[in-house]
């Protein structure tokens, strides 16, 4: 089992991560301040390609700040 934790500090965003990687599965755990990348607010789901997670931002659309917090997961080869 690897954990590796790491914050980032953009012009739009600060924040951090949390990526565990155990035999055959990835995740990552994630919190970010600032201007949102997107058009989303509220709960979504994601799926893209082998990419699952959950979703939740609070704040204001386009013009932000906003938080956003999400849990990522894959199976590794």
């Amino acid at each position: 089992m690897k954990i590796k934790a790491r914050r980032e500090r953009g012009v739009d965003q600060h924040g951090g991560d949390i990526v565990i990687k155990t035999t055959g599965r990835w995740l990552r755990l994630a919190v970010y301040y600032g201007t949102p990348p997107g058009s989303h607010i509220g709960f979504w789901r994601t799926r893209y390609g082998t990419l699952r997670g959950w979703n939740l931002r609070l704040g204001k659309r386009y013009v932000g700040p906003c938080l956003t917090a999400f849990v990522h997961t894959r199976e590794l080869p």
